[in-house]
């Protein structure tokens, strides 16, 4: 039995993996404690101290070799999770020294999120003459806009950061399972569509009549009966006969009839774009259609809606999909993906370790997470901090690290009329 990540299982998987291996030959895990990063879904690192109590005979496998990160960002990355109990880590870089991580810090969020904007552009050699200046080190490094990726600890703190970047016309993709998806306008309009591919879907079938349609409990329960015996794909003929005189759902049966032959072969953008028709533009519709362009087909595209996770869950930020983009998502998003350059904003009292009124911070994982942040950057890493900063820059090395204000950005000089004379 092979389970991988082990680090991210719960106390039901344990013991189901327990059964599991109870009866065959071996038992074999891999995973990382310090990437343990899921307690809210009820896993924990502890599990691999259980596992050693419960098989003595285990044998174990140290992975000390490190092929993704420079030195610096090794040495800061495991200077801080060293301050989680099990003592000092050992990782061997086998990368070149390469430049050193910044600490910058900024006034704001918004001057932090321009800076941000303002820094992409300079590495990916600026969007007009004025940006294309070298870097601060004085190396001129041109970076690709899907080089870099930008890891935010909420997705609240991201959304200013994604304005920024569309004023600055940088392509960016989102990543995670955002709150637009709640809305009424997207359950409906998902509703809908999972409906006409399932056509016993009641839950779907609810959503799509009650925020498409307005329909009242009444009408819905009209309708859930002409379903409930239903299953697979949605059948409009015998809808309609079935309909008999219910005229007020005849709009829904339109739709039905309408949308059922297109669904499985109409591209999800374009489906949904034709059945918002002359309904209001909302932002969270917006974000839906941004979200469908990535995918081929809507049977695809609910899929990974239902089981994607947050890295799979990807929205272009603007109408137009760029494959060249910048990657904005949260950390708990990034977890197994890698970057050659890395932003970390907002590492600030408050916000890592996040601290929430009803709920107090789990330093140890909140540390698992920054370490899980920082070890996703390649060749740069910058830490963005407030004049009140995280607990965890204490713990960073006092080498290796580069640490001040952000730069005011360059400004042209005042134009100036020069004598011919």
């Amino acid at each position: 039995l092979l389970v991988d990540e082990f680090q991210d299982i719960n106390d039901v998987q344990y013991g189901l993996v327990r059964a599991w291996s109870r009866e065959g030959e071996s038992l074999f895990v891999i995973g990382d404690p310090d990437q343990s990063i899921y307690g809210f879904r009820g896993a924990g690192g502890r599990c691999f101290e259980r596992l050693r109590a419960d098989l003595p005979g285990l044998r174990e496998i140290r992975l000390l070799q490190n092929y993704r990160s420079t030195p610096e960002i090794l040495n800061c990355s495991l200077s801080v999770i060293s301050h989680n109990p099990g003592g000092a880590r050992l990782l061997h870089p086998n990368r070149g020294s390469d430049a050193p991580v910044r600490l910058l810090t900024a006034g704001s969020d918004f001057s932090e999120a321009i800076f941000i904007a303002k820094e992409i552009g300079r590495m990916a050699g600026g969007v007009d003459m004025v940006e294309s200046d070298a870097s601060p080190s004085g190396r001129t490094v041109f970076r690709s806009f899907s080089d870099i990726a930008v890891l935010c600890r909420t997705h609240r703190q991201a959304e200013l950061i994604e304005k920024c970047l569309r004023h600055d016309s940088i392509p960016c993709v989102v990543a995670g399972r955002e709150d637009f998806l709640s809305s009424d306008e997207a359950r409906g309009a998902l509703g809908f569509f999972r409906f006409l591919l399932d056509a016993g879907d009641l839950p779907s079938l609810r959503a799509a009549l009650k925020f498409c349609w307005g329909c009242p409990a009444d009408l819905i329960e009209q309708a859930e009966s002409l379903c409930r015996s239903v299953s697979g794909p949605c059948d409009p003929a015998s809808l309609r006969a079935a309909l008999g005189d219910r005229t007020a759902l005849l709009p829904w049966i339109l739709a039905v009839e309408e949308y059922t032959p297109l669904v499985r072969r109409e591209k999800p953008r374009k489906l949904l774009e034709r059945f918002l028709g002359e309904r209001t533009p909302s932002k969270p519709m917006e974000r839906l259609l941004n979200m469908a362009v990535f995918h081929a087909d809507m049977p695809s595209f609910l899929q990974n809606l239902l089981l994607g996770q947050e890295a799979d869950l990807r929205r272009a930020s603007g109408k137009d999909y760029a494959s060249g983009a910048v990657r904005l998502m949260t950390l708990h998003g990034s977890k197994g993906l890698e970057f050659p350059v890395v932003f970390l904003p907002g590492v600030r009292a408050g916000n890592i370790p996040l601290e929430r009124p009803d709920r107090p911070a789990d330093q140890e994982e909140e540390r698992r997470l920054f370490f899980v942040g920082m070890t996703r950057a390649r060749e740069e890493l910058i830490l963005l901090t407030a004049p009140e900063g995280s607990a965890f820059l204490e713990e960073l090395p006092a080498e290796g690290v580069v640490s001040g204000p952000i730069s005011d950005h360059k400004r042209r000089p005042d134009a100036e009329q020069m004598s011919l004379f």
